[in-house]
């Protein structure tokens, strides 16, 4: 399954150093079930994963992705620093610390503009290339290409 809000707010709570069910009832889990739903959150996999990720991240990273984030004059002025789109995309998915599937749709979105398309050939550049092959050997081949064989 993917990190959801829910899981991506416990992860947080957790990292702030609540216990499993103060961080299932910080992430919205009804207060009934949150020692169950804390103790199932805290094994999964991509709550690991997210926590592991945060521990890497430097402070500046750590601190842009509350649950519900503010937009700053910082962060509008970092914003503005990066004029090109293109650098702004990449910033997005080689961000470590970012969801994976932002970071996904920031690299299909730069995807055009990193690599071309690759089109079939056109009637022209095939027959250009026939026209090529046509003269290397055999009955129609160019005088120079006759006496290299």
């Amino acid at each position: 399954m993917a990190l959801t809000e829910k899981k991506k707010a416990f992860a947080l709570a957790k990292r702030n150093g609540k216990d499993n069910k103060e961080a299932a009832i910080l992430a919205g889990c009804p207060e009934k079930t949150a020692s169950a739903a804390g103790a199932r959150l805290a094994k999964d996999p991509d709550v690991i994963a997210y926590l592991e990720r945060l521990e890497k991240a430097t402070p500046e990273q750590v601190v842009k992705h509350d649950v519900k984030p503010l937009t700053t004059n910082t962060t509008i002025q970092a914003a503005k620093n990066l004029a090109d789109p293109l650098a702004f995309l990449e910033s997005v998915y080689t961000d470590p610390v970012e969801d994976m599937a932002l970071r996904v749709r920031a690299a299909q979105a730069a995807l055009p503009y990193v690599h071309g398309k690759v089109a079939e050939k056109g009637k022209k550049e095939t027959k250009a290339e026939t026209a090529r092959e046509g003269s290397k050997s055999g009955k129609f081949a160019t005088l120079d290409n006759q006496l290299m064989s």
